[in-house]
């Protein structure tokens, strides 16, 4: 049986799931990515964990981000936009943006808004 290297490189969809992450995490008013209550905000490939993100495949050589957050009080549908911006101008920027597909946020938690609220925003795509 073959053994992982810890130097493998990451799939496409590890690698997406991580700029798309750092791209949200620039964001002003993101605080951090967050699991979520079951978990689901993940992508996992060979020995990389990206939590706060989950990339699937889309048809047609596209992969869905669906991002769970953690924001400040702030106009949640307008910061959402904005990660959706940052994310597809960084996927551009990194010749990515041919297989970047719907971008969905999804914020777990807001600060100073009574904690562990769910409020979705749906795609921009």
């Amino acid at each position: 049986m073959a053994e992982l290297s810890a130097t493998a490189p990451d799939s496409a969809r590890v690698r997406l799931a991580r700029l798309s992450l750092d791209a949200a995490l620039a964001v002003e008013g993101v605080l951090s990515g967050d699991v979520g209550s079951r978990g689901m905000h993940v992508t996992a490939g060979g020995t990389s964990v990206v939590r706060g993100v989950r990339v699937a495949a889309e048809p047609g050589g596209r992969y869905s981000v669906d991002l769970g957050l953690r924001a400040r009080m702030v106009a949640l549908p307008a910061l959402a936009d904005a990660v959706r911006e940052r994310i597809a101008r960084s996927a551009g920027l990194s010749g990515a943006g041919d297989q970047l597909g719907a971008i969905d946020v999804t914020f777990h938690d807001v600060e100073d808004a009574g904690a562990g609220f769910p409020a979705s925003v749906g795609s921009g795509r």
